[in-house]
């Protein structure tokens, strides 16, 4: 810049347009504005905190309802389940107890298959289900 600019800059009197802008700038770090900015968030934020909460509380109805209802169920079921599973063990070591006599009854024929081959044996094989044949009887 050249010195006559500089003084020129300087010998200018304070005028309408500089308080402008010095108003402009000031009006930039309002601290109402500011402050009412903050306090909106702040609001928002409880807002949302408020209704984060809400939800929960209503989620947490929704479980106890359900943990009611679970219960209720199994205080239905566990009268009669306790009734019926002697009777249900009882069915099922019957079985383990026929399984085990069917082994034995296989290794038993396994080991008397030998001595099948002494017993005679009729040409035709005797049918245990029909009547008796009564042609033969009369003869």
């Amino acid at each position: 810049m050249s010195d006559t600019d500089e003084s020129a800059q300087q010998s200018q009197p304070f005028g309408q347009q500089q308080v402008n802008d010095l108003f402009t700038l000031l009006s930039d770090f309002n601290p109402v504005t500011t402050g009412a900015k903050a306090v909106d968030q702040a609001r928002r934020t409880v807002e949302s905190l408020i209704a984060a909460m809400e939800l929960f509380v209503q989620s947490m109805d929704n479980m106890n309802q359900v943990a009611s209802r679970v219960n209720r169920l199994l205080d239905d079921i566990e009268g009669p389940m306790r009734q019926v599973m002697p009777h249900v063990n009882g069915a099922l070591g019957a079985v383990n107890r026929l399984a085990d006599l069917s082994g034995a009854l296989t290794e038993l024929s396994k080991r008397l298959g030998p001595l099948m081959a002494f017993i005679p044996q009729d040409k035709r094989p005797k049918d245990t289900t029909s009547p008796p044949d009564s042609s033969q009887a009369q003869v």
